[in-house]
C-alpha cells in the first residue's frame, strides 16, 4: 500500500522528473462582497466595483463603488504590518489563483502561510527580471551576514511577462508547505511546485529552505494567506483557492495478468491463456518480459477517503481502458507514449474495485504505463513506478529564438473563442530581441496577436513531416483577426471580400524590421510595427491616394473603455491602445456583438501603439 508520506514525496519526485501538471481539487472562490474573510487593521483595503490606473503618474489607483474587487489605496513610503491583509483562514498545502492590477511603480506580494512571498511588482518592459520583479520568489535575509550577502536564495522568474500597469494580470500558485514530524521538527522544506504568470510557467519545483524576508513567523504547518499592502496601491479580483488538507487515496491489492500475442483491441482477456501473473506494489509495464505484443490487466482496490469528484489520468502506449466498480470510466482508445487521458468521476467514500487494461501491438511504440489520481482535498499523486513512464517523454522541442529581429512564416492556430479553433495559413511571426513579438495575417493585413517571452516553438512545423504550424512561446494577447481597413462604420467585415485586396509581400529595413505591403480599395498600403523602448509596439500605416470613407479598426473586444485622453483599454483591461497626442478622437461602436475602436483612415497616415 502507498502511504500518505510516500505518495507526497513521490508526487514531488514525479513532477521533477516529468514536469507533470499538478491538478487541483475543486476550487473555492473567496467572496469579495465585504472584508469578512480578512483582517486589515489600518483600513487601507476596501471592496469596490472596479479599479483603474493613471499610467502617467506613480501609484495612482482610482476606484468606483460596488462589489467584486479588493482594492488597496496606499501612499508609498509608509510602512508597517497594520497595512497588510491577513486571511482569517489558515492553510498548509494550497493552490491559489487571482487577477491583480498594479498602479504604476507599485509593489506588493502574496505570502503563503504568511511567510513565503511571491512578488507582485510593476516590472513592465524590463528585459532581465530579478527575484524582486513580478512573479519572483523573494529572497531570504540574514542580518548576521556581511553587507552585500545578507540577502540570499531569491529566485527570478524564468521570463518577464509582466503587463503594463493598470492591466489585469493573472497568477496561479501551487504551494507545498514544509513538513514536520510528530515532535514538531521540520523534515522537509516548503516547495513552490508551480507558479504561472499570465499563462506562462515562471517557476517549477523551487524548494525554499526557510521563510523569505519579512515573514510573519518561523516555519509553521499552518499559517494565513497574507497580501502586502504597505508598498503601493493595487486591486485584486477572482480569488480562488484549493486547500489540500486531506490524505490522498490509497491503491492496494494490486495484481496483474499478462498475455502475449498480437490481439485485437476488443479481445476479451478471459478467452486467453494467462502467460504471467503476480502481485505488485505499484503499477508498471516493467513486470513484462516483452515490450510489445502484449495485453496487461491490472486490478486493485482504490480507497477513496471522502466522497466527491476524483480525477483519473492515465498514460499508456497502445489501446487502454479504465473501469471502476466494473463500469468503464475511460473507454478503449489508442494513444502514443506521450499522450494522456483524463476523466473525472464521483466516488463514494470507501473501497472501489479498479481495473486498468492495456493492449500494445505497435513495435515502434515505446511502452509506458502511468496512473495519477486527484480527489477532494488532495493533489494529483502517482500510483506507478518512476521507470514505467520514463519512455513517455516526447522529442526535444525545436525552439526559435529572436536574438536579432527575426521573421518566420508558418501556419498559426488560434482560438478566437474558448471552443473555436482557426488556422491562419498566411501568418508571419516577427520576433525582437526585446522579447516583444507579434504575428501578422498577410491575407487580411491584420496584427492578430502579440506576446512577451520566448519567440516560437517550431516543433509542430519541423519535427518529422510536420504540419506547418508554429506556436508562440510567451504570454499571448489576442487582438482579433479582422482586416485593419474597411469602407464601413457599422458591422466590421471578417475577411477582405469586396475590397480588391492583394498582398505584395514585405520589405526588410537595415535592421531586418519588416514593412508589409498590400493594396485594398484601390489604395496602396504600407504597414510597419516596431518595438519602442522595449515596452510596447507602435504600428504605422500609410495609404497612397486613400479613398473617401476609408475606416480603420484599431481594436475590437467585448468592452472598450476610454481611460484618458488618447488611451483606451480593451477587453476588460486586457491591453491598451494609445494614440499620439492631438489625434482625432476615435469612435467606440457596437459591432459583431461587442465593441470596436474606429477612426477615419483617409488622411494618408495613421499610427497607434499597443501596450500590453
Amino acid at each position: 500500500m502507498l502511504t500518505q508520506r510516500s505518495v507526497l514525496l513521490k508526487g514531488t519526485l514525479w513532477a521533477l522528473a516529468l514536469g507533470c501538471t499538478l491538478s487541483a481539487a475543486a476550487q473555492t472562490p473567496i467572496p469579495l462582497n465585504d472584508l469578512s474573510a480578512f483582517t486589515n487593521k489600518a483600513g487601507n483595503w476596501s471592496i469596490v466595483g472596479d479599479a483603474t490606473v493613471d499610467i502617467s503618474q506613480p501609484n495612482v489607483l482610482n476606484t468606483t463603488p460596488g462589489k467584486g474587487v479588493l482594492a488597496c489605496i496606499h501612499k508609498q513610503g509608509t510602512y508597517g504590518a497594520d497595512y497588510e491583509l491577513l486571511s482569517k483562514f489558515e492553510h498548509g498545502d494550497l493552490d491559489i489563483e487571482m487577477d491583480y492590477m498594479l498602479a504604476k511603480g507599485s509593489n506588493s506580494g502574496i505570502y503563503l502561510q504568511g511567510n513565503y512571498e511571491v512578488q507582485l511588482f510593476d516590472s513592465w518592459g524590463k528585459k532581465a527580471a530579478k527575484y524582486n520583479d513580478n512573479g519572483g520568489i523573494y529572497e531570504r535575509w540574514d542580518d548576521s551576514k556581511p553587507e552585500g550577502q545578507k540577502g540570499y536564495e531569491g529566485y527570478a522568474p524564468r521570463v518577464n511577462v509582466a503587463k503594463a500597469p493598470g492591466l489585469w494580470q493573472h497568477i496561479a500558485i501551487s504551494y507545498q508547505a514544509p513538513r514536520f514530524d510528530k515532535a514538531g521538527k521540520k523534515i522537509a522544506n516548503a516547495v513552490f511546485l508551480k507558479v504561472e504568470l499570465n499563462g506562462i510557467t515562471i517557476h517549477e519545483n523551487v524548494e525554499v529552505s526557510g521563510p523569505t524576508r519579512g515573514a510573519l513567523s518561523k516555519d509553521v504547518p499552518m499559517g494565513p494567506l497574507r497580501i502586502q499592502g504597505d508598498h503601493g496601491s493595487l486591486a485584486i479580483k477572482n480569488i480562488f483557492i484549493s486547500n489540500f488538507d486531506k490524505k490522498p487515496g490509497t491503491l492496494s491489492n494490486l495484481q496483474y495478468k499478462a498475455y502475449y500475442g498480437s490481439y485485437s483491441q476488443d479481445i476479451d482477456p478471459a478467452t486467453l491463456k494467462v502467460a504471467e501473473s503476480g502481485k505488485s506494489e505499484e503499477l508498471s509495464w516493467e513486470v513484462l518480459k516483452d515490450k510489445n505484443n502484449y495485453v496487461l490487466v491490472y486490478t486493485g482496490t482504490y480507497n477513496a477517503p471522502t466522497a466527491g469528484d476524483y480525477t483519473f489520468r492515465i498514460q499508456a502506449s497502445g489501446n487502454s481502458n479504465l473501469k471502476i466498480d466494473g463500469k468503464p470510466v475511460l473507454g478503449d482508445a489508442w494513444k502514443n507514449n506521450n499522450e494522456f487521458r483524463t476523466v473525472t468521476t464521483k466516488l463514494s467514500a470507501g473501497d472501489h474495485k479498479m481495473e486498468l487494461y492495456v493492449n500494445k501491438r505497435d513495435g515502434w511504440l515505446q511502452p509506458v504505463l502511468g496512473l495519477w489520481i486527484a480527489g477532494p482535498g488532495f493533489r494529483e499523486v502517482p500510483y506507478h513506478s518512476l521507470g514505467s513512464t520514463l519512455a513517455g517523454g516526447g522529442s526535444d522541442p525545436i525552439l526559435v529564438n529572436a536574438d536579432n529581429n527575426t521573421v518566420l512564416r508558418s501556419f498559426m492556430d488560434i482560438r478566437p473563442e474558448p471552443n473555436k479553433r482557426e488556422r491562419i495559413v498566411h501568418a508571419v511571426s516577427v520576433g525582437s530581441p526585446a522579447g516583444l513579438h507579434y504575428t501578422y495575417d498577410m491575407e487580411k493585413g491584420a496584427v492578430f496577436q502579440v506576446w512577451r517571452g520566448g519567440f516560437l516553438d517550431a516543433t509542430p512545423m519541423w519535427e518529422n513531416r510536420g504540419d506547418g504550424s508554429s506556436r508562440p512561446r510567451g504570454s499571448v494577447t489576442f487582438l482579433g483577426d479582422a482586416p485593419l481597413l474597411a469602407k464601413t462604420s457599422g458591422q466590421w467585415p471578417t475577411d477582405t471580400t469586396g475590397s480588391s485586396f492583394r498582398q505584395r509581400g514585405y520589405e526588410l529595413d537595415a535592421n531586418d524590421v519588416p514593412t508589409f505591403l498590400y493594396d485594398a480599395f484601390g489604395t496602396s498600403v504600407t504597414d510597419r510595427t516596431s518595438v519602442v523602448d522595449g515596452q510596447y509596439l507602435k504600428r504605422e500605416i500609410k495609404t497612397g491616394k486613400p479613398v473617401s470613407g476609408l475606416m480603420a479598426r484599431l481594436a475590437e473586444g467585448k468592452k472598450i473603455e476610454k481611460m484618458a485622453n488618447d488611451l483606451y483599454a480593451v477587453d476588460d483591461k486586457s491591453y491598451y491602445i494609445q494614440l499620439p497626442s492631438g489625434s482625432p478622437v476615435p469612435e467606440i461602436k457596437k459591432v459583431n456583438g461587442g465593441q470596436a475602436l474606429m477612426m477615419p483612415a483617409d488622411k494618408g497616415e495613421l499610427n497607434y501603439s499597443i501596450l500590453f
